[in-house]
Formats: C-alpha cells, structure tokens, sequence
C-alpha cells in the first residue's frame, strides 16, 4: 500500500511541477498539541496552480513519540496572494501514518506565509486531522513551521 501511495505522488507531482512555481519545505518542525505533546520533521514539495487555482504538495515525516512513526502524505492548498504582506492558504488532503500500527489520516491547513524574499518564506500552519484505524478514531491538532523555498 505505502509504494502504491509512493507512486501516486511521484506521478502528481512530475505532471504538477510543470504547471507553476515549485515549492519545498525542506525541513519544517510538527508540534503536535492534541492529544499530547509530539515533535516530528517533514520534508515536502508542492507545486502552484497544479490543479487550476490549487497548488498540490506532497511529502513525508518523521516523528518520534514512544517509538518512530513515519508518515507520507498529499495536499490541496488554496493561496490567497497579497503584495509584500503575509500571504495566507488553506486546504486539506490525506495520509497514511505508520508506527505501531497503520492509520490513515484526513488533514487539514491553515496557515500563512511570512515573506522574506521573492523566493524564500516563513510559515506557521494549524493542522487539524483525523486519524482512523480498523473501528477507532482520534483527533489531532498540530502546529506546524519552517521554510518555504519556491524554485523558478
């Protein structure tokens, strides 16, 4: 299942980097606040207007709470553009996360994109999400930040 989702992501991605400004976060800190404390790393990259006016991102994460937990995800993002002010986005996608068990997870981001140069940004996301595995449920929040790089 995990080289299925792989795949899927790597063919997205190859036809929605022509379409716009690629972007990549290349190291970016998870705090995870619900239902408790958890920090991770993630690693993206995403592309603008992939999907008309939506920019689609897709990446993996590390993150280490009583044991490693990878995770590999894909989103659609909606920018809201402003020239020289913060720029803000929101979206939501889906995941698959993996430690002790495997979960599938329905996210979703908020965020806004803190300009420092034409190519170079600071974000800070709120990321909700629903995490399901066989019968049960549970719900986390997480606050996400770090560099945004755009190429081109």
């Amino acid at each position: 299942m995990r080289k299925l989702l792989v795949a899927v992501l790597v063919v997205l991605l190859s036809g929605a980097l022509a379409q716009g400004r690629m972007f990549g976060e290349v190291a970016s800190g998870n705090l995870s606040l619900v239902p408790g404390f958890d920090l991770g790393v993630q690693a993206r990259m995403g592309a603008e207007n992939a999907l008309g006016p939506l920019a689609l991102r897709g990446g993996v994460g590390l993150s280490v709470n009583g044991g490693t937990v990878f995770s590999i995800g894909a989103d659609l993002l909606y920018f809201l553009r402003s020239s020289g002010n913060p720029d803000f986005y929101f979206g939501g996608g889906l995941g698959l996360v993996a430690g002790g068990g495997t979960l599938f997870s329905i996210n979703g981001s908020a965020g806004v994109e803190l300009p420092v140069t034409r190519d170079f940004n600071f974000f800070v996301e709120l990321q909700p999400a629903l995490l399901f595995s066989g019968g049960t449920s549970q719900f986390v929040l997480g606050v996400e930040f770090g560099p945004r790089l755009y190429f081109r």
